[in-house]
């Protein structure tokens, strides 16, 4: 199976680019990545239920989520809701640090933890036959989901291989949700899948916001029709915020992770002395404290990612100013 696929090319461009400049921040610290994820697993959260219907804001989720706190007017299974989806994506991220491929056991677990509370069996594929509210698609009968499931499995590893990872990681949503395996929570499912697939290959989460909801739900009924790239487009720009939290984060980096300039200078390959220079003259971020320069690993690689793309000069003034 070889779908036709493909995105936008103004957005393919700036997602090979902000993974590039990503790229080029690691190791990226442990400290501003676990606060990434920790914000990330609210956002994720709200947004990903808030597209099934969830009328928690993101505001009283951080509260379900973070502070336990019951918030009047909602429902105990939009509360059930919240917590579930932050356990799964927890255990999304430690499923993402290992190497096993992606299989149905993975996939199950992640929706055993969604709906913990909400279905009778959690984690199980149906036993009965389910209709999407709004979708001229019709999932496949209850006993073919085992074995098409198996065959997800095989063409991720397979001949997914053969797409760029946004490109067969937006598949990937598309055909596991065409199944609708489960009685319930296929959606929340599919997205944790989704962000699983791109973590493995080296990408931020994806985040798809809410306010997308309409393009997203008319973009994967198009895709159930054979016409992917729409779909593609949405994921794209999803990975595209994801892509741009981390590196916002990654040029606003605290004090307390710069470092003195001769350690930088070590770890980037550039002369001390020179980026005293870069940093006296305003160049390169940094800070003085007690009469010594600090600055980070990211701004100077930045620094000089802009030199290499002509953005500023290089080198020193010249002795006459001229």
């Amino acid at each position: 199976m070889t779908p036709e696929i493909r995105l936008d090319p103004r957005l393919a461009q700036r997602l090979h680019e902000k993974k590039a400049l990503l790229d080029l921040q690691r190791p990226l610290s442990p400290t501003v990545v676990a606060k990434l994820y920790e914000d990330l697993r609210i956002r994720q959260t709200y947004h990903s239920n808030a597209i099934e219907g969830n009328t928690l804001d993101l505001s009283e989720t951080q509260l379900v989520v973070a502070e336990g706190i019951t918030i009047g007017g909602h429902t105990v299974r939009e509360h059930l809701e919240a917590i579930n989806h932050a356990a799964a994506y927890g255990r999304m991220l430690e499923l993402a640090r290992g190497d096993a491929s992606l299989d149905a056991a993975a996939i199950c677990e992640l929706h055993g933890l969604v709906t913990q509370g909400l279905v009778d069996t959690p984690g199980a594929y149906r036993r009965a036959a389910v209709f999407i509210s709004g979708s001229e698609h019709r999932p496949p009968h209850h006993s073919q989901v085992s074995g098409l499931m198996a065959d997800l499995v095989a063409w991720v590893a397979g001949d997914g291989q053969a797409y760029e990872p946004v490109l067969r990681a937006a598949l990937t949503h598309e055909m596991l949700l065409a199944i609708h395996p489960f009685a319930d929570g296929n959606g929340r499912t599919g997205r944790l899948v989704l962000n699983l697939q791109l973590m493995r290959d080296g990408y931020p989460t994806a985040l798809l916001l809410a306010g997308w909801r309409p393009r997203y739900i008319q973009a994967m009924e198009r895709a159930h029709h054979g016409q992917y790239s729409p779909l593609a487009n949405v994921i794209g720009q999803a990975v595209e915020a994801g892509l741009d939290m981390f590196l916002s984060a990654c040029a606003d980096v605290p004090e307390e992770l710069q470092r003195p300039i001769r350690e930088v200078a070590e770890a980037c390959a550039i002369d001390g002395d020179y980026l005293g220079w870069l940093l006296r003259e305003g160049r390169v971020a940094g800070q003085k404290r007690r009469g010594r320069w600090y600055t980070s690993e990211a701004a100077v690689r930045r620094y000089q990612r802009e030199v290499a793309e002509g953005v500023v000069p290089k080198g020193r003034p010249r002795q006459d100013g001229v």
